[in-house]
């Protein structure tokens, strides 16, 4: 593990701001969890978010402000993740920048991606969320734990 790595459970980690929901099944066999870094290439500070998890807000997690700061992530093989802009779950305003260019020139359809949330399959990895449009923008998530 990472030397800045931190592994945290959700019912002591989100004091307050999670609910929890999902199967015990893939929770006891370590199978559903988010790991998620602040830098690209899954390097810098890391901190592993064990699920069912719902994160109104990542200003507190794992005792550090996690709010648009994640720039890759791995899914674990049990885990459904559904990442938000905002806090709370909130929808984006519609003036929420936008960069269709940037993900033109790296040779994506900018029709694909989503100005309000973005879904994550178990074992998904994702090594630079700026190829997402999602660059640092994540403020709150779902966990889901898959039988």
């Amino acid at each position: 593990m990472h030397p800045t790595a931190r592994s945290i459970s959700t019912p002591l980690a989100c004091l307050g701001v999670c609910l929890l929901a999902g199967s015990n099944a893939a929770l006891a066999s370590g199978d559903c969890w988010l790991d998620i870094y602040d830098k690209t290439n899954f390097e810098g500070a890391h901190v592993r978010i064990d699920g069912p998890a719902e994160l109104l807000s990542l200003g507190k997690l794992a005792g550090e402000d996690w709010s648009n700061r994640i720039d890759s992530l791995k899914v674990g093989p049990k885990a459904q993740v559904i990442a938000y802009r905002l806090e709370h779950f909130q929808e984006a305003p519609s003036e929420q920048p936008y960069h269709g260019d940037a993900i033109r020139n790296w040779g994506g359809d900018p029709k694909g991606y989503s100005d309000q949330d973005i879904s994550f399959a178990p074992g998904q990895m994702e090594h630079h969320l700026g190829e997402l449009n999602y660059h640092q923008n994540i403020n709150s998530l779902k966990i889901k734990c898959l039988p």
